[in-house]
């Protein structure tokens, strides 16, 4: 896997972090079909990053704390 720099990875932590917050703040009317698996894979890929990212912390000193990075957890 090719190596991702450390301010790539906050951003990117950031960006599947706020489409995670704008698909759980859906009221129920507005949901449309396909809406509950795409929440499922972003949480997938927010996993994936907070590992990704716990690897980085250990190469790159000045990251910040991960729960600094997400709205959530």
């Amino acid at each position: 896997m090719p190596e991702v720099k450390g301010k790539t990875l906050v951003m990117a932590i950031q960006a599947v972090d706020a489409e995670i917050q704008r698909l759980r703040a859906l009221p129920d009317e507005a949901v449309v079909p396909g809406d509950e698996i795409l929440l499922v894979d972003f949480e997938a890929a927010a996993e994936d990053l907070e590992e990704a990212y716990a690897e980085a912390t250990r190469t790159y000193s000045n990251l910040p704390p991960y729960s600094q990075l997400v709205r959530r957890r």
